[in-house]
């Protein structure tokens, strides 16, 4: 526990240093998701410098929002970045209405998509799959707050996307076969996800029952050679079947259940340098805690022990200058940020004690 707390600190440093650099605004490789983990850090570890500087991360993102020439998508663009603003106002770390601060967001995505959408491909990183996970978030934030004229458009949005995945589906323009390596953008459990979330909200429920359809003979005869993208692939199906009562493919669910070592994952799946959430450690512990809210089960959320192992031992962390890059990525997805939050919902509050007499330098 000492090595992974001393590890966590040493990620810390990095990040605070490396937030100084130019960075993007994005989500999953910029500064939005860099200041989600402060916001992480200093609730966990009662540190109020680290909420500091969390606040003045998103302060700047703000300032720079309306002039930064911004892709659309959600890896580095607008989607990505409007969807992590909901999950901050959702999560209590910031107030703000979000039909009003979004609104200049959704108008720039609107407008993209209505010109753009038939052209796009399924990815999440800067397709369909992605724009129809930032719609269905805003989708239910609107219910929850109220807001009707936004809720129909998000309904109606929400519709056309799902329409064009069942047509790139169609023509076979998904990635559906196994990956040769686990990565967390498979676009078949992705899409799996999305399908569970639409019937939960109601979008196009009958056009995702037909896509299921057409889907379930690849379902049904998929077996993937990993068990990493056993256990991703089974929270696609757990995702669906939360929402739709299907005996064939619960049997295969508990079937692909019943085959995943998680031990195997680690020691022979799991290779020294993935520790990423992208396609390691963090990823692997992010499935297995969705799986666990969605089904009850934590069995498949990996050990702390597991997880302090890989993370201390990788060779990510040598003094090599082939890794200088890797320790100045801040990213969630692909960089330190995702790693630090995996180490930190791995620790219990006694266990980041410490933490609150750190000193913090300020970005």
């Amino acid at each position: 526990m000492k090595q992974a707390l001393g590890k966590l600190q040493e990620i810390n440093g990095l990040l605070l240093e490396n937030a100084k650099e130019e960075n993007g605004l994005g989500l999953l490789n910029g500064k939005l998701g860099l200041s989600i983990y402060f916001y992480q850090l200093a609730r966990k570890t009662d540190n109020s410098e680290y909420l500091e500087i969390a606040d003045t991360m998103v302060g700047e993102i703000f300032e720079k929002l309306s002039k930064a020439n911004l892709p659309p998508d959600f890896e580095n663009g607008l989607a990505g970045i409007a969807y992590g603003i909901s999950y901050l106002v959702t999560s209590d770390f910031v107030e703000a209405d979000l039909d009003d601060t979004l609104g200049e967001l959704d108008d720039r995505i609107f407008k993209f998509l209505e010109d753009q959408k038939t052209k796009l491909p399924a990815n999440f990183r800067n397709g369909i799959i992605g724009y129809l996970f930032y719609c269905l978030d805003r989708l239910e934030s609107s219910f929850k707050s109220g807001h009707q004229s936004n809720t129909y458009i998000f309904q109606k949005l929400g519709a056309g996307l799902l329409n064009q995945v069942g047509q790139l589906i169609e023509e076979e323009k998904i990635q559906d076969r196994e990956p040769q390596l686990f990565n967390i953008f498979w676009d078949l459990p992705l899409v799996l996800i999305v399908l569970g979330r639409s019937k939960r909200l109601q979008v196009n429920p009958k056009k995702a029952e037909r896509i299921l359809d057409y889907l379930l003979p690849t379902l049904l005869s998929l077996f993937p050679c990993l068990h990493s993208n056993r256990l991703y692939l089974l929270l696609g199906i757990e995702s669906v079947l939360k929402e739709v009562d299907h005996s064939d493919l619960r049997k295969h669910g508990l079937f692909l259940k019943e085959s995943i070592d998680m031990e195997t994952i680690f020691s022979s799946e799991c290779k020294n340098l993935n520790i990423h959430v992208f396609d390691g450690v963090g990823g692997l512990r992010l499935i297995g805690e969705t799986l666990a809210e969605i089904t009850g089960d934590n069995s498949f959320i990996p050990s702390n022990g597991l997880i302090f192992d890989k993370i201390n031992k990788s060779v990510c962390w040598g003094d090599s200058d082939f890794y200088s890059h890797f320790k100045k990525r801040i990213g969630l997805v692909s960089g330190l940020s995702g790693i630090g939050w995996t180490l930190l919902e791995s620790m219990e509050v006694a266990d980041l004690e410490m933490e609150k007499k750190t000193d913090v330098a300020k970005v």
